[in-house]
């Protein structure tokens, strides 16, 4: 009957100090002025060995990054009014970069819009990524322009 509840307290230690790491993180990306996580993960099991040792969780961010060519396949789908859509890392960081031809109404008027006042960050940040400030616009000819922004895993 003792090691029953010997197993039993370790295993609610084991819960409370999960739960209060999950806190620390919690509250890290709090002062860190990042949203907090959505939902996080926790995988491994709790296993006690021959040794009485345990096997730590370990916790994955629900929303971990996806790979640049689906963010960029995502972009696409949402905005198909953008041309040259790409995802690609230099020296000044990774940026989602497009082209925006001529507008053509009033609909592609407010889907750029939209796209520009925090649409286009909604998309990267569904795919793990937060956008380091504006989209930078530069006019390349009349009414034509290329598009940067500029983005970093979501942690």
């Amino acid at each position: 009957m003792d090691r029953k509840l010997q197993l039993l307290a370790l295993g609610g230690a084991v819960l409370m100090i999960a739960l209060a790491g999950l806190w620390l993180v919690q509250r890290g990306a709090e002062n860190g002025n990042q949203p907090p996580a959505e939902g996080v993960v926790i995988t491994g099991a709790l296993a006690v060995a021959a040794s009485n040792t345990l096997t730590p969780p370990v916790i994955v961010p629900a929303n971990a990054p996806v790979m640049p060519d689906k963010v960029t396949a995502h972009v696409r789908q949402a905005y198909p009014l953008l041309e040259q859509v790409d995802f690609s890392c230099d020296a000044r960081g990774c940026a989602v970069t497009a082209t925006i031809p001529p507008p053509t109404g009033e609909e592609f008027l407010a889907k750029r819009q939209e796209m520009l006042l925090g649409g286009l960050a909604k998309v990267v940040a569904a795919d793990g990524y937060r956008m380091q400030g504006p989209v930078q616009m530069d006019e390349v000819s009349s009414n034509l322009f290329h598009i940067r922004a500029a983005v970093v895993e979501a942690r």
